[in-house]
């Protein structure tokens, strides 16, 4: 902890333009060093620096000349093409390899929560120009440029980001180090940034597509890198971006003044999201500031948060003589059970399991008789289940719906099922009173969040 509490860290508050856009599937994260620097790995014209000396001494000056010179991309790009003039190709990559490749148990609990936290967010796809070991994805190609492009899977309700949180698409632009061919594909030195930039024909377009379309969100970036600070302009240009507009991105950042912050607002397009660097208890910095931005996006954005919060203390009835068919929801609902928002634990979502529609009614009328009544129920069809009701014979699920009507019991009902005859049975559904019909999961969640966010 901080000797010296961030007096802004009350006002880490997910922008809602921002979340909004990651829930829309509409937001890429584009991770920069920064991020990684809880894995204690070293900072790039730090390592730049180290490696140096393991050349000859003329060499050294002119590579701590060229990082002294120019502190920003340029420079970091002249030293390394220097480094690789006078270790050579291979020997380079495998004492880079040394330095930053970690293994996954090597890493602390706020490093792990990082990468846990990035995966569980929805965005549309993550990009990085990081080439160490914390964010394994494909390296940059005409194909990995597609499916960054044009995910099949990247809205929020998608299994990978609820259960599995394998999470969206990670693009590594820059290479990866822990693969064989990393001599080949890694952009390190001016020679490989020139060659990715006119060689590569998908990049520039790539880039240009992701800032133009998409709102995107920077962390641990420095925005030192000229290429793409010219490109950004471009696009802001096109874009004819005016003050008064909504930001096309945001940025976590250390320490910006406030006129830092308006001009990057007003004439850039960025929002900075700023946090106070603070002395941690080691005599080391804190950047826990950044770590607090990261939760309060996640808390805001993702659906396992979202989803505690829209569910604590909730009542949900289910009726279902066949439980085993609705064991991802149930392992939904479990994990969002261990959330904690703002260092809180939520209550659980009650869930009261039934097999008959005459079950599932005595349960409502039993809960309305003890004032506790259910917030939702959910229902199978139920086929297999046709009892005579009056002159017909009904299914589970229609026959709830017809018993609730006869009873005045009233809780919106969701039936999932199968999509067999799929118009037909959610017409008589939907006739009989039940807020949908749906047969996927992705359908079923946003019925859930509709419910309990109001929406007709």
């Amino acid at each position: 902890m901080s000797k010296h509490p961030d007096p802004r860290a009350n006002s880490m508050v997910c922008p809602r333009h921002l979340s909004e856009e990651i829930v829309a599937g509409n937001c890429v994260a584009f991770v920069g060093a920064g991020f990684s620097a809880a894995a204690r790995l070293p900072a790039w014209t730090e390592l730049l620096r180290e490696l140096a000396g393991e050349v000859g001494e003329s060499l050294r000056r002119a590579i701590e000349g060229a990082l002294d010179r120019d502190t920003g991309a340029d420079g970091r790009y002249l030293a390394a093409q220097l480094l690789e003039d006078g270790l050579g190709r291979a020997r380079l990559v495998e004492r880079l390899r040394e330095r930053l490749v970690v293994p996954r148990e090597q890493l602390g609990p706020t490093m792990v929560r990082r990468l846990q936290i990035l995966r569980r967010i929805p965005f549309r796809a993550i990009l990085t120009t990081n080439f160490d070991n914390m964010l394994a994805g494909e390296v940059a190609s005409r194909d990995t440029y597609v499916a960054a492009l044009r995910p099949q899977r990247h809205r929020w309700w998608e299994r990978h980001f609820w259960v599995d949180h394998e999470g969206p698409p990670v693009l590594e632009i820059h290479g990866d180090l822990s693969l064989a061919d990393a001599e080949q594909q890694l952009v390190l030195t001016r020679r490989d940034y020139r060659r990715r930039l006119y060689q590569d024909p998908g990049y520039q377009t790539f880039l240009r597509t992701v800032l133009s379309t998409r709102t995107v969100l920077y962390l641990g970036f420095s925005f030192t890198d000229a290429y793409l600070n010219e490109l950004r302009s471009e696009i802001l240009h096109l874009l004819d971006f005016r003050h008064g507009s909504f930001p096309v991105a945001y940025a976590v950042v250390a320490d910006s003044p406030l006129e830092v912050r308006e001009f990057y607002r007003h004439h850039e397009g960025i929002e900075l999201l700023d946090f106070r660097i603070g002395e941690h208890p080691d005599g080391g910095r804190d950047f826990s500031g950044f770590d607090r931005w990261l939760e309060a996006i996640y808390e805001a954005s993702s659906p396992r948060p979202r989803f505690a919060r829209m569910l604590a203390g909730r009542r949900v009835l289910w009726l279902d003589p066949h439980p085993e068919n609705n064991v991802i929801v149930y392992q939904f609902f479990a994990s969002i059970a261990s959330e904690r928002l703002a260092g809180a634990r939520l209550d659980p979502v009650a869930v009261t399991q039934v097999a008959t529609a005459e079950q599932a009614r005595d349960a409502l009328l039993h809960a309305r008789g003890r004032e506790q009544p259910f917030d939702l129920v959910l229902s199978h069809w139920g086929a297999d289940e046709l009892v005579r009701h009056g002159d017909e014979l009904l299914a589970n699920g229609p026959r709830l719906l017809v018993l609730m009507r006869q009873h005045d019991l009233r809780a919106p009902v969701v039936l999932f099922s199968s999509r067999t005859d799929f118009g037909g049975r959610k017409r008589t559904a939907l006739g009989l009173g039940a807020r949908a019909y749906c047969f996927s999961h992705e359908a079923l969640f946003r019925e859930i969040e509709a419910v309990f966010d109001g929406e007709p």
